[in-house]
Parts: C-alpha cells; sequence; structure tokens
C-alpha cells in the first residue's frame, strides 16, 4: 500500500493571510542553482512568485510596487528548516509562532515545520487542532506541524495517527526521546504507512 500524497490531505502549511506584496528588488547578485544563474539582476516578485528577472536595470517597478536597492547584497531561493522548536502550546514565553515564523523570515526561511515536543505534547487532534488554527492568525511565513508518535511522548502507547494525518500533521515524531521498544517503533512505522506520515 502507498501512502497518500500530501496534496490529497489538509493544507499542510498554514500562515496568516496577507495583501500580496509586490516588491522590486534592483541590482542584487541572483543565485539560482537550478538555472545555473549567478548575475546581478533585478528581480519583480508578484504576490509570493518570480514574475520578471532580467538585467541589472531593465525592470520597471508597477505601481504601488516596492522597491529594495539591493546592490552588493545577495538574493536566493528561500530555505525550508523541517525542524523548529516553537514552545506553542504551553511554554508560549520561550517561542510563540509569531515570535519564531518572524525571526525565520527575517533569516530568509519561507517554511519550517515545527516539532511536537511542547506542554502539552502534539499527541491528540485537539492539541494540533488549536496550534493549526493559532498559525492562520499568528504565522509570518507557513508552519506545518508534526505530530508525537507515542502519547506523552512517553514511547509505551502509539497516539491516533490517522486521525492526526487527518487532522493536519505532516508527520511524526517523539523529537529528542527515542522509542525503546522495538514492538512500539514496528507498530509505529506501520501505523504511519497507513496513515500517510
Amino acid at each position: 500500500m502507498t501512502a497518500p500524497a500530501p496534496q490529497s490531505g489538509p493544507s499542510w502549511l498554514l500562515h496568516r493571510p496577507g495583501d500580496p506584496a509586490q516588491v522590486l528588488i534592483r541590482g542584487a547578485r541572483v543565485l539560482d542553482p537550478r538555472s545555473d544563474l549567478d548575475a546581478t539582476r533585478d528581480v519583480l516578485v508578484r504576490a509570493g512568485e518570480v514574475a520578471e528577472i532580467g538585467e541589472s536595470g531593465s525592470v520597471k517597478a508597477p505601481e504601488r510596487a516596492e522597491v529594495v536597492e539591493a546592490e552588493g547584497m545577495m538574493l536566493a531561493p528561500a530555505f525550508v528548516d523541517p525542524h523548529v522548536h516553537f514552545r506553542v502550546p504551553g511554554q508560549e514565553h520561550e517561542e510563540d509562532l509569531e515570535t519564531g515564523t518572524r525571526a525565520a523570515a527575517a533569516g530568509g526561511f519561507c517554511a519550517v515545520i515545527a516539532m511536537a515536543n511542547t506542554e502539552p505534547p502534539v499527541d491528540s487532534a485537539a492539541v494540533l487542532g488549536s496550534v493549526r488554527e493559532k498559525a492562520l492568525t499568528e504565522a509570518s511565513v507557513p508552519v506545518g506541524f508534526v505530530a508525537n508518535v507515542t502519547q506523552g511522548m512517553a514511547g509505551r502507547e502509539l497516539t491516533e495517527m490517522a486521525e492526526l494525518r487527518e487532522a493536519g500533521a505532516i508527520g511524526f515524531s517523539d523529537d529528542g526521546l527515542p522509542i525503546s521498544s522495538a514492538r512500539v517503533l514496528r507498530r509505529a512505522l506501520q501505523y504511519q504507512r497507513l496513515a500517510g506520515g
């Protein structure tokens, strides 16, 4: 049996809505490994997508576009961090979705995946639903959420992975806590395969 493709489930990455931006970045050294580009260029971004790349000084700014003079700066594809520790739920005083995703955006990350070792742990659809709901109002960049493999991260009883996957879990982990029982680990691997994790 094959795991379902991520597109078949809920929206895996969530963030607060915003107005689509138009930004013209002028004169940056543009690095794009896919197209083997390493040159000074102007880049026009519309609604989060690269709309035009041209010789420096050749791309015109649309009306109301933000213009960034980027001479001496480097522009590259954004990064994705698949392992971040936001302390939501339970320890928001250490890091929350707003501060964590703003820091990610400032560091050049276009998406992050939050681990589930929180207090309480993300071991139920209710807890997962609450953090996903917060992302819709607080996250500056798209964020996905990993759910726990075992209840309470105790390594003994499996979570309801199918229910968690259906509720939007992007994957499963007891981050930092090994599952020492081979029987539990084997069952977890079988279950997550059926759940599509």
